[in-house]
């Protein structure tokens, strides 16, 4: 990282670091990294939480949902109703080739998604290579949340490469995840709080299927 790449970072912390979620967002949006900025999402209630907070901000800011492939047709359903929910305007598909070629002086940039398996009732992580996808932007809002984040390992607000990369609501626990759903009537996929029955096949029944949310 340049010194002035440094100090960039370092201002943007300290600006962010009594600000609420939405304050910290808009900040960014509206006014360090207006027009340059992009989102990664998923289904989580983590995802959902920020996605509402930047629904309220600008809903035609980027949003580039991820997952590992196939995806259950219930995760279609959901991710349907909140972008019609959010009003989002600009949903968007990762690219997709070239995703691991890593540009000079950049990090390779990565979201971890679950995959789930149908015949061994097993799961993995897989690794979303996003380099292309997140080419054009300054920053990125990192809100896939398929993992819990540990905060010692990442901060809130970090330069990863030629991007800024922002973790909005890295410190919540699952208490307050679960009173904001509450608070603002979001929903849950419906099989967040269902055990799957993997010897249920869904969509044409093939082996690998993305974790549900």
């Amino acid at each position: 990282m340049d010194g002035c790449a440094a100090l960039e970072c370092g201002e943007i912390k300290e600006a962010c670091q009594e600000m609420a979620c939405t304050q910290l967002l808009e900040y960014l949006i509206k006014d360090k990294f207006a027009g340059k900025i992009a989102v990664t999402a998923s289904l989580r209630a983590r995802s959902v939480i920020v996605q509402h907070m930047l629904s309220e901000i600008d809903p035609n800011i980027p949003i580039i949902y991820c997952n590992a492939g196939k995806v259950f047709p219930e995760s279609e359903e959901y991710k349907r109703d909140i972008i019609q929910r959010f009003g989002f305007t600009n949903v968007l598909d990762p690219i997709g080739e070239d995703e691991t070629l890593v540009r000079p002086g950049d990090l390779d940039h990565i979201e971890w998604v679950k995959a789930q398996y149908d015949r061994n009732h097993g799961a993995t992580q897989e690794a979303m290579h996003l380099n292309k996808t997140l080419a054009n932007y300054d920053c990125w809002i990192s809100a896939v949340y398929h993992y819990d984040q540990d905060s010692t390992v990442r901060s809130r607000v970090e330069r990863e490469g030629l991007l800024v990369r922002v973790n909005p609501i890295l410190d919540w626990d699952a208490e307050r995840v679960q009173e904001f759903m509450e608070q603002f009537d979001l929903p849950y996929h419906k099989l967040a709080k269902v055990q799957l029955n993997m010897d249920e096949k869904h969509g044409d029944g093939t082996d690998v299927m993305t974790f549900a949310f």
